[in-house]
């Protein structure tokens, strides 16, 4: 994050967590991000709250968004699109978890997503395919569908699962539990449809095969 009235070598560190304990790095914070005061002091308490129960989170560098928020496995970084405190803290529990995980787990999750978001986008041509080609045989429909559904689902869990353990985590460094359950949950749902979105048109394939039969 930067400052849009900085001087020439001003402020060109990225931000980091550490960064957000102190008065300057949420001075830069507050101007990248059009933060209110009371955003300031709650993203504070996260950011110190983190720090004290995992300090080499420190270097953990925080950006702005242009999009949607994330934590950025490669880079090691998370971006923030708003000053929303309790997105910040989600996303830093994505950090928490995988910044130090194993390339193998990475590498799972990475291509786990892959997969999902695959078979997502062709559940429509391949479902319907699948339902009326004449190449392939009533008695293996059923299966064909009950498959890919599966795969779906199955391609889904581990990221639904850091969505969940981040989500979590977030609760568990928040000074209001349910101010921040209600300002998660509508992320933690629109994962799980948009993750779970295949399976579901498979299934929905399937259940009108079996209905026209």
């Amino acid at each position: 994050m930067r400052s849009s009235k900085k001087r020439p070598g001003e402020y060109d560190a990225p931000l980091t967590l550490s960064d957000l304990t102190k008065a300057r790095g949420l001075v830069r914070a507050a101007k990248a991000l059009n933060a209110s005061p009371n955003d300031m002091v709650r993203i504070n308490q996260v950011a110190r709250s983190y720090l004290k129960e995992d300090p080499s989170l420190s270097t953990l560098v925080i950006g702005k968004s242009t999009g949607s928020d994330f934590y950025d496995i490669k880079k090691d970084r998370v971006a923030i699109s708003s000053s929303d405190p309790d997105i910040l803290s989600h996303e830093i529990g994505h950090a928490v978890r995988l910044r130090n995980s194993s390339n193998t787990y990475k590498n799972v999750l990475t291509g786990a997503k892959a997969l999902n978001k695959f078979l997502a986008k062709g559940a429509l041509p391949v479902g319907g395919a699948v339902s009326y080609s004449k190449a392939v045989s009533d008695k293996n429909r059923g299966t064909i569908l009950t498959g890919l559904a599966a795969a779906s689902v199955l391609s889904a869990i581990p990221n639904l699962t850091e969505e969940v353990m981040a989500s979590t985590r977030a609760l568990k460094n928040s000074t209001n539990k349910l101010q921040t359950l209600a300002k998660l949950a509508p992320g933690l749902s629109s994962h799980a449809l948009h993750e779970l979105g295949g399976a579901g048109t498979y299934a929905l394939y399937k259940t009108l095969k079996e209905k026209k039969e």
